[in-house]
């Protein structure tokens, strides 16, 4: 079997000749590492202020062409180890120096949250959620209002995106699309936690239209990235911490339900498969998972309690599953025999009949290639079927 076929079996909760590999490689500096780059000193220059202005002009000015060749050294490193898929994704932000930030810029993005881009000593590039730009419902009307007047050209770079990828890297791995502007995140995130819990007490009329603005976006963003033409898509939305779930998931239900029904009846609709990304201890929304009519599902944190054989004790092969490596300690300075282990217990919890696709649980610029270098030699090596 090819890469594409091996992928598209195990999606199918059949076996193929060997449990695939999916990569999460995203980050310049995993990258870099992987080619034998030198690191472009991007985080150095936010952190200068001589030269922060010219890294915001950088970001406005040619923001598509730098996510592309961001996503595009991406699959290059994820091809030369030797992984059967890599995830990618489009989004859309702009920079501006900012007072509250003292070390880097402030990004706004198309979902209405504004995000800190900031550089570390050792030269990489860390941009984290601080804010929401929409505090008020007065806020949120005008903010949306200008969203309306970019989404025409949003979805055209995302669709451009993904396909410019599939076609310069698709006959040597399966780029898998992913949708990684979030429905509940995004709803919460744009006006602050706080604010959301206030306002589904509130003013809950004001939650909705926040909801129903934020999916009908997303629905949007889901089906450019589909342009591409990939089997299979990959969707996601954060409802889970370490201990458990974010909101109770009665309320998840009354108010994203709908919503996730919708992206998988658009999924579904153009003959597509859904795998959902949420991190966390999420035990809670496996049932609902299936409910919503989600595929399968990724991530699956070993630091949040998932265990491989517990999930699929639950749903058993009504979700494929994709992920449960760890990358707080085992993929960032695990031995190699801890990785051989880790890997050789995930095929023996999940792979039999299919339905598993082994993959880190995340990406971050820690993540050592040599480590993921170890756990695509044991897939290979204790992934073949039949598994014993």
């Amino acid at each position: 079997m090819d890469f594409k076929q091996r992928f598209l079996t195990a999606m199918n909760h059949e076996e193929p000749d060997r449990v695939p590999v999916m990569g999460c490689i995203a980050e310049p500096a995993t990258s870099n590492h992987i080619l034998g780059r030198p690191p472009a000193d991007m985080a150095g220059m936010v952190r200068n202020p001589e030269t922060r202005s010219m890294v915001r002009d950088i970001i406005n000015s040619g923001w598509t062409e730098l996510v592309y060749g961001n996503f595009s050294d991406a699959l290059e490193a994820a091809i030369k180890l030797g992984f059967d898929a890599n995830w990618t994704t489009y989004t859309q932000m702009e920079a501006f120096e900012d007072p509250r930030v003292e070390d880097g810029l402030l990004c706004h993005d198309i979902c209405g949250r504004v995000w800190e881009l900031t550089g570390t000593e050792d030269g990489n590039i860390v941009v984290n959620y601080i804010d929401g730009r929409c505090h008020t419902e007065e806020e949120w009307d005008a903010w949306d209002g200008t969203r309306k007047s970019v989404l025409d050209e949003f979805a055209r770079n995302t669709a451009e995106h993904h396909k410019k990828l599939v076609a310069a890297y698709g006959d040597r791995i399966y780029p898998v699309g992913y949708t990684s502007m979030s429905i509940f995140e995004s709803t919460w995130q744009c006006m602050g936690f706080v604010n959301f819990t206030r306002y589904l007490y509130q003013k809950p009329d004001f939650v909705k239209k926040v909801i129903d603005s934020q999916t009908d976006f997303y629905l949007r963003y889901l089906d450019a990235v589909m342009e591409c033409g990939g089997e299979v898509v990959i969707g996601g939305d954060d409802l889970g911490q370490k201990t458990g779930p974010i909101m109770r998931p009665e309320v998840i239900e009354e108010l994203f339900g709908e919503s996730y029904r919708r992206v998988s009846e658009l999924v579904h609709s153009r003959n597509r498969k859904l795998l959902w990304h949420s991190c966390g201890n999420i035990y809670a929304f496996l049932d609902k998972f299936v409910e919503w009519g989600f595929d399968g599902l990724f991530t699956l944190e070993p630091t949040a309690g998932m265990e491989l054989g517990k999930v699929r004790e639950q749903v058993g092969h009504k979700l494929v599953l994709v992920g449960n490596l760890d990358v707080s300690y085992l993929l960032v300075r695990g031995t190699r025999e801890e990785v051989e282990e880790a890997v050789k217990q995930s095929v023996k919890a999940a792979a039999p009949g299919g339905g598993y696709i082994l993959s880190p649980s995340h990406s971050h610029t820690a993540v050592d290639p040599a480590r993921l270098e170890w756990m695509i030699e044991a897939a290979h090596r204790y992934g073949k079927y039949p598994v014993g």
